[in-house]
């Protein structure tokens, strides 16, 4: 009896011990429900009002929005706004340069506040370069666009070449030289003489930089009209690109001489400063600016030797271009399209 006793204790034990355990499983089993539903409650809210970012001090989160271009415009000389910014006792933004020269528009303008928070807005809003269509990737300043596009080395050039309407930026435009027209490439490196056979066999030689991938063209015109007669010709060097007068871009000097190998005496030589050009009009006209004349006596030789073209490029000491910061691929950047 005693031992039957005994089993049914050790049974109810188990029994109870059992039911706690199933107790257990089923609070761990809605525990996990309850967690899945809110993750995919989470999951729906989500693709309904898209990721949540979580802004940390070291990776501040960086968005596209749109704005009206005249928030980021003085009130008064309507340039853009650079820090520091200012405001009027009727809330007109200024710039600094304005700032006490308002009063002409404005009556209320005795006293202006430095306004911080629009320095940050103003000193942040980026904006994507305006020759991005021709391969540039840079971000810049709102304030400082326009200082970008004039020194930009994308902006467009178009192709010379009578009837061809190819228009992009000088590094396309030498593949366009070099796929689509027969004149001949060459890659030189700056204060080193290229030589070249003249008269050109063809209209136009392409020369590229070494260093920075400059494009130029030696051009002969023809038929020569800088009075030289017909039997003459004359060579000019121009650099491809749309913004050569910006004081940020690079600037370039180039050597031209005529000599026929076997007479070093009978020579001519010019040195000038290599011009810009976006050869929107068309292929450098030599009495457009500087050219080096190659006399008829040169260009027929009794010796029948003909003649080599030398030129030399160097890169002007002062020549320094600004550099800009292309737009990393890794960070997302604020960027104003305006409307």
């Amino acid at each position: 009896m005693a031992e039957q006793n005994k089993r049914s204790s050790s049974a109810a034990e188990n029994g109870h011990a059992g039911g706690k355990k199933a107790r257990a499983n089923v609070e761990v089993k809605q525990e996990e429900e309850e967690a899945e539903e809110g993750e995919m409650s989470q999951e729906e809210e989500s693709a309904k009002t898209g990721p949540l970012v979580v802004a940390t001090a070291m990776d501040d989160p960086q968005i596209d929005v749109r704005i009206a271009v005249g928030l980021l415009h003085c009130h008064a000389c309507l340039l853009p706004l650079k820090p520091p910014v200012f405001k009027c006792e009727a809330a007109h933004v200024v710039c600094s340069g304005c700032r006490g020269q308002h009063g002409q528009l404005c009556r209320r303008a005795a006293a202006y506040a430095h306004c911080a928070e629009l320095d940050a807005i103003v000193g942040a809003a980026k904006v994507a370069c305006a020759h991005a269509p021709y391969g540039c990737d840079s971000y810049v300043v709102y304030g400082a666009a326009a200082e970008h596009q004039r020194a930009c080395p994308c902006a467009p050039c178009s192709c010379p070449d009578p009837g061809c309407g190819f228009r992009g930026s000088p590094a396309a435009l030498l593949g366009h030289f070099a796929t689509d027209h027969p004149w001949p490439v060459t890659q030189i490196s700056y204060a080193k003489p290229c030589k070249l056979a003249v008269p050109l066999p063809r209209r136009c030689h392409v020369l590229v930089g070494e260093d920075d991938r400059a494009v130029f063209l030696v051009v002969s015109p023809s038929p020569c009209g800088v009075g030289v007669g017909a039997a003459g010709a004359a060579v000019c060097v121009a650099c491809v690109r749309a913004n050569g007068d910006d004081a940020a871009a690079a600037q370039y000097k180039c050597k031209l001489w005529v000599e026929v190998p076997t007479n070093s005496d009978n020579m001519v030589m010019m040195t000038s400063k290599v011009r810009s050009s976006d050869l929107s009009g068309g292929f450098p006209a030599a009495e457009q600016g500087m050219f080096l004349v190659v006399p008829p006596e040169l260009l027929h030789e009794v010796s029948g030797e003909t003649p080599i073209l030398s030129i030399r490029i160097d890169r002007a000491a002062a020549a320094i271009a600004k550099p800009t910061t292309p737009r990393a691929r890794s960070q997302r950047r604020l960027h104003f399209t305006m409307c």
